[in-house]
């Protein structure tokens, strides 16, 4: 056969005996009957495809009865259920699937719109009791849900070892922080967990002019490509840190991304000191543009001496953007570690190989980024330079609150551009 034909062929049919996932779009709340053969699965991914116009009605039926589940399923993946399920959909499912290990919930209003929904979606974890790993990817619900669904979770003696959230930063929301159950997420942390991510990432960037991520608050498109993140406000961290670092808080944590929430240095030393054997660390830290502060943060991280990677996000506050719009100032550099630095730090973390610092994950605001192959190597890279001057912003208020709602980036950058604009504060 030749490599044309090859290419051509469709694809083979996947035998149901040796399948091991599964995909299944919905247009509704009916799930098929699965075959004897499929007794193998050990991965269901249930996709919504239900018309937007035609949601509320498949909420408000009676949806059938869940049929039989493959027994071996132990990972299960919600993707894109946007306003939630029926009532009692949630229960009878995890009643299907009583030995899920890992769950994977994407893009949605998981415990839906109603107070019938909302504790569905909470008994649907008090009866997943072997859940180890859980992944929340872009998903909101109305209080009292995290804190309820966290506090099952948290109390379980062989709970979560593995939890990931994340929120992909929208540009177009003003109000986006906002959304985020900020004072509740806290509560999904327990004492069994080895990695535990609160992730804040970039939007994906795409030349869709129809992309909302793409437009502007007035629909059109937008003549500058959106970058860069908006981390919560630092007063909402005490929180974060009670349960990292108190009475429920992990025994052997080895990853940890904070990224979603800005800490002050008190805060990022309460929780090194906590946890010594960290590998892996992310965190949004308040960025002062000083030498002293620079200091506080490399003297707090060389107290986990086995740190492989480390990434800070820097928050800055108004004085960094003051002494940045100096070039003369060279504060980038003294907000950013030299290789003097790191030649320092390494010799207390041996196992150090990477250690990146950004502006909010932007790439005009400058950044560093140092590397080194072995314990024994000389540490590669440096600090990148503000790909423009930075005036300094105007009307900044000194510590924002739980209640305003931060700038976005794009209205920073626009700033930072001299485009004007009121500033607010994400520190």
């Amino acid at each position: 056969m030749s490599t044309a034909q090859q290419e051509s062929a469709p694809p083979q049919a996947v035998d149901p005996a040796k399948a091991q996932a599964a995909q299944i779009p919905l247009q509704a709340f009916t799930l098929p009957e699965f075959p004897p053969a499929a007794s193998g699965l050990t991965s269901l991914i249930l996709t919504s495809d239900i018309k937007l116009d035609e949601y509320f009605k498949h909420l408000e039926e009676d949806f059938a009865t869940i049929p039989k589940l493959p027994q071996a399923i132990n990972s299960l993946t919600l993707e894109l259920f946007s306003l939630g399920y029926p009532p009692g959909f949630l229960n009878a499912l995890s009643q299907q699937l009583p030995s899920l290990k890992t769950l994977v919930i994407y893009s949605q209003l998981f415990a839906g719109v109603t107070e019938e929904s909302r504790k569905d979606a909470e008994r649907f974890f008090e009866n997943e009791t072997e859940l180890r790993a859980l992944h929340l990817l872009d998903v909101f619900a109305r209080p009292p849900f995290f804190k309820n669904a966290g506090n099952t979770l948290s109390s379980r003696k062989d709970g979560l070892k593995f939890l990931e959230v994340n929120y992909s930063f929208r540009h177009e929301d003003e109000d986006f922080l906002n959304t985020v159950p900020a004072l509740e997420l806290p509560c999904l942390i327990g004492p069994s967990l080895v990695t535990c991510a609160l992730n804040i990432s970039p939007p994906d960037v795409t030349n869709d002019p129809n992309d909302p991520a793409n437009l502007n608050k007035e629909g059109e498109e937008s003549q500058r490509k959106h970058e860069g993140v908006m981390a919560l406000n630092k007063s909402l961290a005490p929180d974060l840190v009670g349960a990292l670092t108190e009475e429920k808080a992990p025994t052997s944590l080895l990853l940890l991304n904070t990224t979603l929430y800005t800490f002050a240095i008190k805060h990022l030393e309460q929780v090194v000191e906590k946890h010594t054997r960290l590998r892996i660390l992310s965190a949004t830290i308040e960025l002062e543009p000083t030498e002293e502060h620079k200091d506080k943060i490399l003297s707090a991280l060389s107290k986990c001496k086995d740190l492989e990677q480390v990434e800070i996000v820097g928050n800055p506050s108004l004085a960094f953007y003051m002494a940045v719009s100096n070039p003369r100032n060279s504060a980038l550099k003294k907000a950013f570690p030299s290789q003097s630095d790191m030649t320092s730090l390494g010799t207390s973390c041996s196992q150090l190989k990477s250690f990146r610092v950004n502006i909010l994950r932007t790439e005009t605001l400058g950044s560093v980024e140092w590397n080194r192959d072995s314990p024994s190597a000389e540490w590669k890279g440096g600090v990148k330079e503000a790909q423009q001057d930075i005036p300094a912003p105007e009307n900044m208020p000194s510590g924002g609150s739980k209640e305003k709602a931060p700038e976005t980036v794009d209205e920073l950058l626009s700033r930072l551009n001299g485009d004007g604009g009121a500033a607010g504060s994400g520190s």
